[in-house]
């Protein structure tokens, strides 16, 4: 499946312009994944994340999709083994080092020296290959992948007996990116190279063997009904004048 093409843009990042070619969005048939056509060289990204600001997405209180598994951490027996793959600063698991064994796994070394001091034990991937969980979270990861069932495969290998995998992504299926997802926002990022849906989780549920024990959607950040309205305004009237050809700007 071919979705509308995505015009080409560019950003700056510590001091240099990255340009993120014309691209096409593709649904895969055998999985249901959404993903990009033309991405920018391996080099290029990993330059990418040893430099980026880890720092823009602390905003201090958890998001929404972190309490979730947050409240969800609360339930599980504690002492319990966690790995927070791609941890980044490690928010998340921060919260829950009294209570359980906290592991990390992240790229960038500096977000990595910052989640250790916070008392995040960090592995390499011969560390957490070789290691056992109760739990592994994957949060604003999974979009990040150029394999992702590759790793989640490895990843799901590491889980104890009744041991869970918890990943909190961007969701194809809401309705605010189904008219054009090619320019939709969340493919506007050049280190975003795909996006699931319900029926690539059933997918992965049967390649690797696991059970979904629960779905739920929410948004990424806490928002106030004002802002909420003024997005939606904002959206109709970009698909309102993108069928039409026309800027709304």
């Amino acid at each position: 499946l071919v979705v509308k093409v995505g015009a080409p843009f560019c950003l700056d990042y510590a001091g240099e312009e990255c340009c993120q070619p014309a691209y096409r969005i593709r649904q895969c048939a055998n999985c249901g994944l959404y993903y990009r056509t033309v991405v920018l060289a391996p080099a290029d990204l990993a330059r990418y994340y040893q430099q980026v600001d880890f720092w823009q997405w602390d905003g201090g209180a958890l998001f929404p999709t972190e309490r979730i598994i947050y409240k969800f951490l609360q339930g599980i027996p504690p002492g319990s083994k966690i790995l927070d793959f791609g941890c980044s600063i490690g928010r998340l698991l921060a919260t829950v080092t009294d209570r359980h064994e906290c592991y990390g796994a992240e790229i960038n070394p500096a977000a990595a020296q910052v989640a250790q001091s916070r008392g995040i034990q960090m592995m390499t991937d011969a560390d957490w290959q070789a290691a056992r969980f109760r739990v592994i979270i994957l949060h604003d990861v999974l979009e990040h992948l150029s394999a992702p069932t590759t790793l989640l495969q490895q990843l799901a290998a590491c889980l104890e007996s009744g041991g869970y995998l918890l990943v909190a992504t961007g969701n194809a299926d809401a309705r605010a990116c189904r008219p054009d997802l090619a320019n939709y926002w969340y493919f506007r990022y050049f280190e975003h190279l795909c996006m699931l849906v319900r029926q690539h989780v059933r997918f992965l549920a049967h390649h690797l063997q696991l059970r979904l024990a629960f779905w739920q959607e929410s948004r990424h950040y806490d928002l106030p009904r004002r802002e909420i309205f003024r997005q939606q305004l904002e959206h109709f009237a970009y698909w309102l004048f993108q069928q039409q050809g026309r800027s709304p700007w």
